[in-house]
């Protein structure tokens, strides 16, 4: 493990103030969202303990040269806690860390676990808030984003692939409590729902990480979504996809992203790009469920009243679909989000769907990314960005759901060194969005405080790759996106 300087002290008071602002609940002032918990979120209660689990490939992978797990201090006062590294040989390595004020921590699985394939790290933090990412690079790119911080006893992965030749995908199952899971998989392939001999009562024992390798047991198919239901127990799970660019479509990249846990009626993906850059896009929605489930997919951009025709679909029972989002439809419009809501749920929570974006460069470049939707807003986030150089297209999005409320929302810089253009306070009109252009250079800690709860999302390309993530909720602030999501 290595601890490095980081760029400058935290001051914990701060984000405590964001917290003590926005208010202990969560609720909006009506009452009219549900609570609801983010895949990554951080408390700001210096008592209280937070786990981050981070699973994911080791170098003994083809493909993957280096993965590292950064834990990023937000105290002002020392951080400690425990990091524990599991691997797919049942190994398991325990090391205890503190992190000075304005230090940051490194932890490489590599090195604890050598000869492991595949190794889940455990990161238990106490007496302080910190944010943990996880970060993969190999010859054909980069990723980074954050861990989950929850466990859950179903999972969706909307969008893998597994045609030939050039790619190669998995689905990662981590079980960080010492009794042992046992989950079944589905798959939803190119001719429909998909099983293998071997996905009912897959076994995951405890405190180990299973590998499932979907190249073999889904082998060429287009598109592959996995949902994953826990018998018992409760997992994490993650899914790795490697392209080396010689397969269809030339996909090229590292995309190591978490399965968004259970399904919502309302999802919200902020700051998605522009048709008019470079590469291509598409969205995949699976709808798990056992009834039939009409769909609506809706572009949302700054300027609330531009219109454009949403995306109508009506998913069967246990059906997949990809919308072409370069099919001309929002050429010329800029920037844009989408919004992805059921039409005709009958209750809050039931047969929903689960929908991911997926980014790819069609010259055969770097550039494949797949960014899961955000079925939570919150009144609070933090973001961790690294240090980039000449990666001018980096982007800070924030989506109001609201229907009839404005939010006011302020950026601001933790740690390290800004944009030019931050701090910012701005509104975003109800159903529009705000991008900040954020450039190169860091790294920098921001923090976006909001009157009303917004998802909040970050989209960085660069010449070694394309990554794209929500933010770290602020644990407390959260709410779930609930239909309709606009007017």
């Amino acid at each position: 493990m290595n601890v490095m300087r980081g760029p400058a002290v935290l001051v914990l008071a701060a984000l405590v103030a964001t917290a003590v602002a926005i208010g202990p609940s969560g609720q909006s002032s009506g009452g009219s969202r549900p609570v609801a918990m983010a895949n990554s979120a951080v408390p700001l209660d210096g008592e209280a303990t937070t786990l981050w689990f981070c699973a994911g490939p080791t170098s003994e992978v083809a493909g993957i040269d280096q993965r590292r797990i950064e834990v990023v201090g937000l105290s002002g006062n020392p951080v400690e806690g425990r990091v524990t590294v599991v691997d797919d040989g049942r190994r398991a390595i325990e090391r205890d860390f503190r992190i000075d004020a304005g230090r940051r921590l490194e932890v490489e699985p590599d090195r604890l676990v050598p000869g492991a394939s595949f190794a889940a790290v455990t990161v238990e933090v106490s007496g302080g808030a910190a944010l943990v990412f996880q970060a993969v690079e190999g010859p054909d790119g980069t990723d980074r984003r954050p861990c989950p911080t929850r466990t859950d006893v179903t999972w969706l992965v909307p969008w893998s692939t597994t045609a030939r030749p050039g790619n190669s995908a998995w689905l990662l199952l981590h079980n960080p409590f010492r009794a042992a899971a046992v989950a079944d998989l589905r798959f939803v392939g190119d001719i429909g729902r998909r099983e293998t001999l071997d996905s009912q009562g897959v076994v995951v024992p405890g405190r180990s990480v299973v590998a499932y390798d979907l190249t073999e047991r889904i082998a060429d198919s287009s598109v592959v979504s996995a949902t994953v239901d826990v018998r018992v127990g409760r997992v994490v799970t993650m899914r790795l996809q490697i392209s080396d660019g010689s397969g269809p479509k030339s996909l090229r990249g590292l995309d190591l992203a978490p399965g968004v846990a259970r399904t919502s009626e309302a999802w919200l993906l902020p700051g998605v790009g522009s048709t008019d850059a470079a590469g291509l896009m598409a969205l995949s929605v699976l709808n798990p469920g056992a009834k039939p489930v009409e769909v609506e997919v809706v572009p949302r951009f700054a300027d609330p009243s531009t219109f454009v025709e949403p995306w109508q679909l009506v998913l069967r029972s246990g059906q997949r679909y990809m919308v072409d989002l370069s099919d001309g439809r929002l050429d010329g419009r800029g920037e844009f989000g989408l919004e992805v809501r059921s039409l005709d749920m009958g209750s809050f929570g039931k047969d929903g769907v689960a929908a991911s974006v997926v980014r790819w460069s069609d010259d055969g470049s770097a550039g494949l990314d797949v960014r899961p939707a955000s079925a939570v807003a919150a009144r609070g986030w933090v973001i961790d960005l690294p240090a980039r150089f000449g990666a001018t297209d980096d982007v800070l999005a924030v989506s109001n759901p609201s229907g009839a409320g404005i939010a006011t929302v302020e950026v601001k810089v933790l740690a390290g060194l800004p944009p030019g253009n931050l701090p910012i306070k701005a509104e975003v009109p109800p159903g529009g969005q705000l991008g900040v252009p954020l450039g190169g250079g860091g790294p920098v800690v921001l923090a976006v405080e909001s009157t009303s709860p917004v998802v909040t999302s970050v989209r960085y390309d660069s010449p070694d790759g394309w990554s794209a993530f929500s933010a770290v909720a602020i644990a407390g602030t959260t709410e779930a996106l609930v239909r309709p999501v606009a007017n």
